[in-house]
C-alpha cells in the first residue's frame, strides 16, 4: 500500500479491493484485453504508473510485459472494455473519499463520471467501465519499484 501523496512514476501492481485480484494482460498480444486473477505471475501484474506533466491525477498506465498502454475507446461508454494498445491513454487517478485507506478510483480523462470495474468476481473476468460509482470500484496500488 502506498500514502495518497506520493502515487508517482513507478512500477505497480494494480489490485481490486473488494476481490483482491490483480490487474492483468489476458495474453501476449499486442492488443490484448485487460482481465483480473488471483495470479501472481509478475510479468503479467506489473504495470507503470507514467505521471503526465501539468495535469493534476492523470497517467498512461503502462503494461510492464508488453510496452503497451491501458486504454479504452475514443468516446468511452459504460460497459466498454479495457484493452492495451500502443497508443498512449490519458486516465484519472484519484484518491477515493476520505476515510477508505489508500484507494483508488480510475477514471478516463474525458470521462470522470465512469470508473474501472470487473464484470464478476471470478479469475479472468474482463475489466471495464461502469458508471455507477458503487459497483466494485475501488483499487489499491501495489509498489513494485521506482
Amino acid at each position: 500500500m502506498i500514502d495518497q501523496a506520493t502515487l508517482q512514476t513507478a512500477t505497480y501492481n494494480i489490485r481490486h479491493i473488494a476481490t483482491g485480484q490483480y490487474v492483468a494482460l489476458k495474453d501476449t498480444k499486442r492488443t490484448s484485453t485487460l482481465i483480473v486473477l488471483q495470479d501472481s505471475h509478475f510479468e503479467h501484474l506489473a504495470w507503470v504508473l507514467d505521471k503526465l506533466t501539468g495535469l493534476e491525477d492523470t497517467y498512461h498506465v503502462r503494461s510492464f510485459l508488453q510496452n503497451t498502454f491501458a486504454q479504452t475507446g475514443e468516446s468511452p461508454t459504460a460497459g466498454a472494455g479495457i484493452t492495451s494498445g500502443t497508443e498512449s491513454y490519458p486516465w484519472l487517478i484519484r484518491p477515493a473519499a476520505s476515510g477508505f485507506g489508500d484507494f483508488y478510483l480510475i477514471s478516463p480523462q474525458s470521462d470522470p463520471s465512469l470508473y474501472w470495474t470487473i464484470v464478476k468476481t471470478r479469475d479472468g473476468t474482463n475489466a471495464i467501465l461502469t458508471n455507477n460509482p458503487q459497483h466494485h470500484v475501488y483499487w489499491e496500488f501495489v509498489k513494485i519499484s521506482a
